[in-house]
């Protein structure tokens, strides 16, 4: 498992240039680690066989009509039942952050997106992509044809972080206009009104989703385990303050305790499904979470 979760780091995965590698190399890296797979018969009945074509995966040959025939053949896997994922990424200049020179949260939550991405449409399932900061930058509507794999991943490729959030207006905006219930996977770091953020998810709730909230926060937003006189600025509102981090690193700690419990707490009593991801650690727990979810769908 060490070492496939090589694959799920989030630096490693950066260095790659490439968001079609990103996910294809975080998918088979993390179903390389489970062993044995807790999710041992999801999606993996199949129904059918095909000619094998040149860059097919090995491990879906069929070598036992190899022995027999002595041709190579693909299996064709039956979907037990298919969905509608809508994945939305916060891509606010908040989104930017990156406190020990790593990736940033953007970065991160990117190489999450394009990994969930390749698994649906691996499964059939309908995926939808939505940027946004302020408002919606961009909807990729839901298809679930393979090929759609590469519009989303190009998106995710060229998007760059901008602009202030309003992660409630947009929760409200996606609830209105999204006319298929399916599961809303949010990522996002949550930096802006609690309430507000609630009341947008409870809306989606209430249309009958199933609703993710991956919360992607830097290891120093979680930590700030800066030395010495540092200046800090908001990246959204430009703000300024100067400051000795060890002096407020007790405070600031029990602060944000209080902000993840209470986060995790509401959107438990809604049923709502909550996963905080630190983009210092690899990927695997994000894509345990979707699986986990997915599988009580089924």
């Amino acid at each position: 498992m060490a070492h496939s979760r090589k694959y799920l780091d989030p630096v490693f995965l950066s260095t790659l240039g490439n968001m079609d590698l990103v996910a294809r190399c975080a998918v088979e890296g993390f179903f390389a680690g489970l062993h044995p797979s807790p999710f041992h018969g999801f999606s993996v009945e199949y129904s059918d066989h095909r000619e094998y074509h040149a860059g097919d995966e090995l491990k879906f040959v069929d070598w036992k009509v190899f022995g027999r025939s002595d041709k190579l053949y693909i299996k064709q896997f039956q979907q037990e039942t298919n969905t509608t994922a809508y994945i939305l990424l916060d891509s606010s200049k908040s989104m930017s952050f990156s406190g020990d020179g790593g990736v940033s949260k953007m970065d991160y939550g990117s190489y999450l997106a394009a990994a969930l991405s390749y698994l649906m449409l691996s499964q059939s399932d309908s995926t939808a992509l939505i940027l946004f900061a302020d408002r919606v930058t961009k909807h990729i509507p839901p298809r679930s044809k393979r090929t759609h794999l590469n519009i989303i991943l190009t998106a995710l490729q060229y998007n760059r972080p901008a602009g202030q959030t309003n992660l409630a207006g947009v929760l409200h905006t996606i609830a209105e206009t999204t006319k298929r219930r399916g599961i809303v996977i949010l990522i996002s770091d949550l930096l802006d009104d609690e309430a507000d953020i609630f009341k947008g998810l409870a809306h989606l709730k209430f249309l009958k989703h199933d609703v993710i909230v991956f919360h992607t926060m830097d290891h120093q937003e979680l930590n700030l385990d800066y030395e010495g006189l540092i200046q800090f600025e908001d990246l959204e509102s430009k703000v300024r303050m100067q400051t000795f981090p060890q002096s407020l690193r007790e405070g600031y700690r029990h602060r944000v305790a209080e902000f993840l419990d209470n986060i995790e707490k509401t959107t438990g009593n809604s049923g709502i499904d909550y996963c905080l991801l630190d983009t210092s650690e690899p990927l695997d727990r994000a894509l345990v979470a979707y699986l986990a979810k997915r599988k009580r769908m089924m």
